[in-house]
């Protein structure tokens, strides 16, 4: 595209934009995203989400790059974002689960989605300090730290409550669920 074409398009209104992007990058931009997220639902989660980017930030597009460039750029980060984000672990951490469970027998996977269910409840059932230490550590793999800095208490507050909270559903389900 020349500088004439892309000033011809940088004219038009917003919408008019985000079609020409749709129409003449999509498909090569949504197979840069899969390449980064390996998983179709995903990708049109982010492909949306980077619409919605380049309808806002049009204006910004100073010209310093091809505007191609500037639109791989920001899918790219849209890509890294995600892919640092608590939401794709969870994802992740869903598929392994999913994966795991393909050699087992049909009632083995009854049996643990009865004890997911039951690790579920008893962690919904914990006063919120415990319930929030325990859904940031082991459901967004936050670091004690990162859990302290969130919560804005001590390190040591953490641990206390991580350690409480794991007593506290050893109690209710009255076995080790917690430790697998």
């Amino acid at each position: 595209m020349d500088a004439e074409q892309l000033d011809d398009v940088l004219s038009k209104s917003r919408k008019e934009i985000i079609e020409y992007v749709y129409d003449q990058f999509g498909e090569q931009i949504k197979r840069v995203i899969f390449t980064y997220v390996k998983n179709h639902a995903q990708t049109d989660d982010i492909f949306q989400e980077f619409l919605i980017t380049v309808y806002h930030k049009i204006n910004t597009y100073k010209g310093k790059s091809k505007f191609e460039t500037w639109l791989y750029r920001i899918a790219v980060n849209k890509c890294k974002d995600y892919l640092r984000s608590p939401i794709h672990r969870l994802f992740k951490h869903n598929e392994q689960l999913e994966e795991s469970r393909i050699d087992l027998s049909p009632e083995n996977k009854v049996y643990l989605a009865e004890i997911e269910i039951d690790i579920v409840e008893a962690i919904l059932s914990l006063p919120v300090k415990y319930r929030e230490v325990i859904v940031l550590r082991f459901y967004k793999t936050f670091s004690i730290k990162e859990i302290s800095e969130t919560l804005k208490v001590k390190e040591s507050t953490v641990k206390t409550r991580l350690s409480r909270g794991k007593k506290k559903i050893q109690l209710i389900l009255g076995g080790d669920y917690i430790e697998k």
